[in-house]
């Protein structure tokens, strides 16, 4: 081979050299990110793993208890199972979440005109008893309205304290202040969206925003002197548990073995590719190697010749 063409070949195979350290650092550079959508993939089926729900104790007709997931319209709402035990709060709005049936006994109780007894009680027409304020003859209204015929009720009466509280935050606007957690029939408070009424029967939804702080749990016991609501939590109250949500766990573990299988494939094939490249790459050095070799000799020839 002349000493030109010598030249050409060996600024051919450099080229060739360039081209596949590109192409090898491209491939290493997808391997990295194979890895990384590796660990995406592991912490979205780790997530899964350690998903949470909150449930609350049911107490069976035979005395035995049980648990059931809860949800926003199961803990609100009179199912004859959670009893309507628990006011819910969303704190970043200042709501509250009713039923229908609890909104409407609130309208028709703060709209009654309660009577001054000369002994400095107050009573309601058909509503039994007497009572201390007007405020209270109001809660035994609501009381009554809830189903509660003797309108005694601590429970009901907490329910409506906690009501007038939440109405006050907003002005004195009743649809502003409820979240009517059962439809809006009445139009009666806040009407949720499609996707809010699918979210209030979501065991994840009430969970994800009872951890995160956006949603406070009061229960109705109240006290005595002011009838607020005693806040709870999953911790403290024996009638929750939170527990591991393997609802869609099989599924999380089915993705998780299908995007590994897919991802390990790839990375296989990178390795073959960065192998071949490699062999490819050192043929062409020793050819190189070889050019110079030829190369220097011609010329230590060619010098000869001519000395």
């Amino acid at each position: 081979m002349g000493l030109a063409a010598s030249q050409a070949r060996l600024l051919s195979l450099t080229a060739r050299m360039h081209d596949i350290e590109y192409k090898a650092q491209k491939l290493e550079a997808q391997k990295l990110q194979m890895a990384n959508q590796s660990q995406q993939v592991y912490q979205e089926y780790e997530d899964a793993l350690n998903m949470q729900k909150i449930q609350y104790k049911i107490i069976g007709s035979d005395g035995s208890a049980y648990y059931k997931d809860a949800t926003v319209k199961a803990l609100v709402t009179a199912t004859g199972e959670a009893k309507a035990d628990y006011i819910m709060h969303n704190i970043a709005t200042n709501q509250m979440y009713c039923t229908q049936a609890q909104i409407d006994a609130y309208e028709t109780a703060v709209g009654t005109t309660p009577t001054a007894n000369g002994d400095g009680t107050y009573s309601i027409t058909g509503v039994p008893g007497t009572y201390t304020s007007e405020d209270d003859a109001k809660a035994g209204a609501f009381a009554v309205e809830m189903g509660d015929t003797l309108g005694s009720s601590s429970s009901y009466k907490t329910l409506y304290n906690e009501m007038v509280q939440c109405v006050a935050k907003h002005g004195g606007d009743a649809e502003e202040a409820f979240i009517a957690v059962d439809g809006n029939p009445d139009g009666k408070g806040y009407n949720p969206t499609a996707e809010e009424a699918t979210q209030f029967s979501n065991a994840t939804y009430l969970t994800n925003m009872i951890n995160e702080g956006f949603i406070v749990l009061h229960k109705l016991t109240g006290d005595n002197i002011t009838g607020a609501a005693d806040e709870v939590n999953v911790a403290v109250d024996p009638s929750l548990q939170q527990v591991s949500d393997e609802t869609d766990l099989k599924k999380a573990e089915a993705k998780y073995e299908a995007d590994m299988a897919k991802i390990n494939a790839k990375d296989k094939k990178y390795d073959t590719d960065i192998a071949a490249l490699e062999q490819e790459r050192n043929a062409i050095k020793t050819e190189i190697d070889t050019l110079k070799t030829v190369a220097k000799d011609n010329v230590e020839r060619t010098f000869k010749l001519f000395s």
